[in-house]
């Protein structure tokens, strides 16, 4: 208690000097932004088996869902490849359901973009709509001949 009176004693005595230096002084609340940057990535997680939802003669249609996760604008491809092990058959044909809601065929080496997205949270699994056309000698494979491409978007 004696320390203290005896501070507030010499501030006394230094009178008015002691107070004029805490003029403009203020106390309050400062802004800070953080940014965080992180590299765009996006990534096909897995691709489900096909999953047929009608048939009518030699036309067949279906989904598979593609299990996908990006942090940035993306573009899911699909793209059409050889059947492993054989010749392409023509009297068989794939159509995939574009992003404009249209079928496209599917040729080997063509790309139709099925999805555009500005970020899949992971465990996403949009569907994808095929539909198929098979000869009249045998039934359709199961393995589609297709590969599925996800695509960044460019950030400038």
């Amino acid at each position: 208690m004696g320390r203290r009176l005896a501070a507030l004693g010499i501030l006394a005595v230094a009178g008015p000097a002691a107070v004029q230096a805490q003029v403009g002084l203020t106390s309050g609340t400062v802004q800070v932004a953080l940014i965080a940057r992180v590299a765009p990535r996006a990534s096909v997680n897995g691709v489900g088996v096909l999953r047929e939802t009608a048939r009518a003669g030699l036309f067949s249609e279906g989904t598979v869902k593609v299990g996908l996760s990006a942090n940035t604008g993306y573009h899911l491809v699909v793209v059409g490849t050889a059947p492993v092990g054989s010749r392409t058959d023509a009297a068989s044909r794939l159509w995939v359901r574009a992003q404009d809601g249209r079928f496209e065929e599917i040729k080997p080496g063509a790309a139709v973009t099925v999805l555009r997205g500005h970020h899949a949270i992971a465990g996403s699994e949009p569907e994808v709509s095929f539909r198929s056309q098979t000869s009249a000698s045998g039934e359709g494979s199961q393995a589609l001949p297709v590969r599925y491409e996800i695509r960044i978007d460019p950030t400038i």
